[in-house]
Formats: C-alpha cells, structure tokens, sequence
C-alpha cells in the first residue's frame, strides 16, 4: 500500500508539474486559427516607418508594450519587463515614447512590427530591441508567429542570434508556461498549442540584431476555433 500511495503521488506531481503548452508548426496553428495580426492596415513605407503610440486593436485581441501590473525596463541596450501582470491581464502602453514601430520589411516581403528598445524610434539601434504583450477578449489555444532575427550573413561578421522569450498568462494572471526559442538569421516561424486557457502572451529578447514580428496568429472562437 505504501508503495502504492507512492507511485500515485508520483503520477499526480508529474501531471501537476506536466507542460501545458507544446510547440507545434505553424502551418499547424494557420489552417484552424482565424485570428490573424498582419499589420497590412499600416501605410507601406521604408523603415523607419511609422512609430505607434497607441493600443494596436484586433478581432479579439490587443497588442501594446507589457501588461497591467508591469513595468518597463531596461537591460543591457534591450527593454524589459519588471514586475508581474494583475488580474485581469490586459495591455499597456508607455505614456512617454512609442514602443512599437510598423514598417515594411524586406525579409518578410510586407510590412512587420518593430519593436521599440531604449534607444528609441528615432535611432537605428533602438528599432527592434523592445517587448511586446498581447492579450485576448476570450481565452484562445493556439498560438503562432513569425520572427525575423537579422539578415543573413554568410560572411559571420555579425553577433549570433539571441533568445527570444514568450510568457504565456491565464485568466487570473498566472504564469502558464515559459517558451524560449533561439532562430537562426532571417525569417523563422513558431506555433504553440495549449491545454490550458492563455489570456495574454509577452514576448522578451536579446537579439543583437533586433527582430521584426509578423503574421501573429491565434484562436477565435467567434470565427473559427
């Protein structure tokens, strides 16, 4: 019997401890997903494009610079997020400076999101070096987007790529799970696909390059699934 309470509590602390979210491919998430973020509504112009201060709006979903309950930082040249979103998770924007920037980009062939680092929209080297939440109306399940990290460089005369972080909250604000995925250069794309409700999404990094973000896709009850 002893032996027997044991492997239960095992199997319990394995299934309280197992990964809500997986990562899957997202052609996976595009065929079911009807929410899409593409940023197609934005003027076509040259970076630097066009900085946004403003809640950027979706069908079903909002994108801005960090969730109520955060804060904006800086680490090492790059923005960060300090502090842990309150209930309900909801997007922010800073009252001082535009975090986001929409430009068109050669690497994705149409216009991307760039996010806003400390150095800001007016110089290169802040423009891509910033964070970004999303949070939704209802709770979604699936997940996907694409992220360009740098130009090719088949010289190796540029730093490598660095990490990129999703944290992905439910309803009352916990933290579900943590994604960190390492691109190469150019353009890669990432699907996740979860058992639980998420209700927002952040997004860190610490690419030398700084990255551009594009066709973000998620479930929409009200659409599709």
């Amino acid at each position: 019997m002893i032996r027997l309470s044991l492997l239960i509590i095992g199997l319990s602390t394995s299934a309280a401890f197992s990964n809500p979210i997986t990562q899957v491919p997202y052609d996976t998430i595009a065929q079911t997903a009807a929410g899409l973020i593409d940023f197609e509504e934005y003027p076509v112009l040259p970076e630097p494009g066009q900085a946004i201060q403003g809640t950027i709006h979706a069908p079903g979903a909002a994108l801005g610079a960090m969730l109520n309950g955060q804060a904006l930082g800086e680490e090492e040249g790059f923005a960060a997020l300090e502090g842990a979103p309150t209930r309900p998770p909801r997007v922010l924007q800073p009252t001082h400076t535009p975090p986001h920037a929409v430009a068109f980009h050669a690497g994705f062939g149409s216009n991307a999101l760039f996010p806003l680092g400390p150095d800001g929209f007016e110089k290169r080297s802040g423009r891509g070096e910033g964070v970004l939440a999303i949070s939704f109306d209802a709770p979604i399940q699936s997940f996907a987007l694409r992220l360009h990290l740098d130009y090719a460089d088949p010289l190796g005369s540029r730093p490598a790529p660095g990490p990129v972080q999703l944290h992905f909250y439910g309803a009352d604000a916990s933290l579900s799970h943590v994604a960190q995925v390492t691109p190469g250069h150019g353009v890669h794309s990432f699907g996740f696909q979860s058992d639980a409700p998420i209700m927002a999404i952040t997004l860190t990094h610490q690419d030398p390059g700084g990255i551009a973000i594009d066709d973000i896709r998620y479930s929409l009850k009200n659409l599709a699934n």
